[in-house]
């Protein structure tokens, strides 16, 4: 069962025209943050209203897609559950891809246009 949950949003390779597949290409980074085991909440309501699709996955990673315009109000001040302060136990090896605080890009947020289909990553940090 998952501790939490390290969440990155990404455009499409190719502009997000189309739902993205589990082998999509990872475009730019929107956001990236640690969240607690509620941390999906968010990304399963959408799909509950049929907003998101899952791609598949089990957790390293678990994939999901939705369009923008259903995905960038959550992104608005602090993403979903996000983590204040990230976690990390002793013995874990931190790569140098580890943020270790939540990211946001501005200029990638605001460069989707509403009807753009994006990629949800989410790992299992158990």
């Amino acid at each position: 069962m998952p501790v939490g949950w390290h969440i990155s949003v990404y455009r499409q390779v190719g502009g997000g025209s189309e739902p993205g597949e589990y082998s999509s290409d990872y475009g730019p980074r929107l956001a990236v943050w640690q969240a607690s085991i509620r941390g999906l909440d968010w990304i399963l309501q959408l799909r509950g209203e049929g907003k998101a699709k899952l791609l598949g996955g089990d957790g390293y990673p678990v994939k999901f897609t939705a369009m923008s315009s259903d995905v960038l109000p959550h992104l608005e001040g602090e993403p979903p559950s996000a983590n204040e302060v990230w976690v990390y136990d002793s013995g874990d090896k931190l790569l140098p891809g580890w943020a270790g605080r939540t990211l946001k890009d501005e200029e990638v947020i605001r460069a989707c246009s509403t009807e753009e289909w994006l990629l949800i990553v989410a790992w299992d940090e158990s």
